[in-house]
């Protein structure tokens, strides 16, 4: 029900969309779906073959020919799970000779060469990065460090044979995302869709891939640092919506760094306990640093009651691999589903319409569409009155909600003949901003040069 003096909109005119990732078309089968973890530490690659098995039952696994729905992760020792490549360059002393990786580490180790580490943060602030007396731009250091890392996949995977690639981070915004995206444009690659996504965002899409037993009742991520610090990171549903909407929800505990063993158990085992208690799971995934040295006795005994549970260094990058193949060529198996990540809209935006005289509803903007990228621009016709409303539909639950614009000093003409631009941007996660021009009616109605900008909470 529209509320008492809302004016309806006759019809949308045209639409135009804009987000900030690179997008030129889906990717076929018969293509590498690439996913790669970055920080300013390391560097990891997961990727998987896209051609569908017979009877859709899984991947060729790139690595053996065999077939399989877990990515493979590249290992730069053979037959070890040496998965991270260091996050660092090094120029070769007197040469023009760039090394990445553990090379690089081992060149500087013995004194032939300069390195340079710490390579995402420098894009971002887009300072000058000296080597040698020469000034080298920060953003093309790290695009040279992807362009060594995409060459040790060589020959197993040629540039052009890579058909979607994401970028996973421990945190993700629109500064990153820009950084990560520039840098990547000065590649030559045959990957024809290019995102960029949190590590929560790929956890969500390696569940997405796994049992649906899994996700009964709730799946639990710990991720523990070596500075001691664990965030706990349950995967919650809504099954009540279509598609069916995920979020997560975080907490954190913390172990002191020198307290080891039993000690650490114990410490452990409490503060999961206290987590579980509040936010029930069927599956628990553990990884960092922390969880190294073998040192889980009770808390083992605990998570395994009545769970699964798995440990591993390689979960995001595979999860990366999965979301690229969920962007282009999702599996007919896997349900239609929204991820609300932290800095994504949890509503949909849209207004009531009149259609060929018939009453509808237009979507503006989709829940889980992130703030950063959110942009939309759209000409309508008011059908009469001087007011412009939005609907805002919580997909988590909760009543739809009118946002009402008052356009105070429209000038006053006959039903339908008012055209209005309408522009709806986020500057926050939180915010909705809406900007109308009024762009009259043509010659018959000449504008009246209004303008009118609202910003709700949402």
């Amino acid at each position: 029900m529209r509320a008492e003096g809302t004016a309806y909109i006759a019809y949308c005119l045209y639409k135009e969309v804009t987000v900030n990732r690179m997008i030129i078309s889906k990717s076929p089968a018969g293509k590498f779906m690439l996913g790669i973890d970055l920080s300013d530490e390391y560097c990891q690659i997961s990727y998987l073959y896209n051609k569908r098995a017979r009877f859709g039952r899984g991947f060729v696994n790139a690595a053996t020919g065999g077939i399989s729905r877990e990515p493979v992760t590249f290992t730069a020792v053979q037959g070890q799970e040496a998965y991270d490549i260091p996050m660092a360059l090094c120029k070769r002393k007197g040469s023009s000779v760039w090394l990445a990786g553990r090379a690089a580490l081992e060149t500087a180790q013995d004194g032939e060469g300069i390195v340079v580490t710490d390579l995402l943060q420098k894009a971002r602030r887009d300072t000058p990065v000296k080597v040698e007396g020469e000034e080298y731009n920060a953003g093309s250091l790290l695009a040279l460090f992807l362009r060594k890392c995409l060459a040790m996949l060589e020959p197993e995977i040629a540039p052009e044979q890579i058909g979607a690639l994401v970028f996973t981070a421990p945190s993700m915004d629109y500064a990153m995302e820009q950084v990560i995206l520039r840098a990547f444009s000065r590649l030559d690659t045959g990957a024809q869709q290019v995102l960029c996504e949190s590590h929560q965002e790929s956890f969500f899409s390696y569940m997405l891939m796994q049992d649906a037993e899994q996700r009964r009742a709730g799946m639990l991520l710990c991720e523990y640092g070596a500075d001691g610090n664990i965030v706990f990171s349950t995967l919650l549903y809504n099954r009540r919506t279509s598609p069916v909407v995920y979020w997560t929800q975080t907490g954190r505990r913390s172990i002191a760094p020198g307290v080891h063993g039993a000690g650490r158990d114990r410490e452990f085992t409490a503060a999961v306990r206290e987590f579980l208690e509040q936010n029930d799971a069927s599956a628990v995934y553990l990884t960092g640093e922390g969880f190294d040295g073998g040192w889980m006795k009770d808390a083992a005994v605990y998570l395994c009651r009545g769970r699964r549970v798995f440990q591993g260094e390689n979960l995001f990058s595979k999860g990366a691999a999965y979301s690229a193949l969920l962007h282009v060529d999702k599996p007919s198996e896997i349900p239609d589903s929204i991820f609300l990540a932290q800095d994504a809209l949890r509503s949909n935006i849209g207004i009531e319409v009149l259609l060929r005289e018939q009453k509808g509803y237009h979507v503006l903007l989709d829940a889980g569409v992130k703030w950063y990228n959110a942009e939309v621009e759209e000409d309508f016709i008011l059908e009469n009155g001087k007011e412009f409303s939005l609907l805002q539909t919580p997909v988590t639950g909760g009543e739809p909600q009118q946002l009402t614009v008052r356009l105070n000093g429209l000038p006053d003409r006959p039903d339908r003949t008012t055209r209005l631009r309408v522009v709806l941007t986020m500057p926050a996660a939180d915010r909705l901003k809406v900007q109308i021009t009024d762009l009259g009616f043509g010659e018959i109605f000449p504008t009246g040069g209004g303008t009118w900008e609202e910003t709700f909470t949402v």
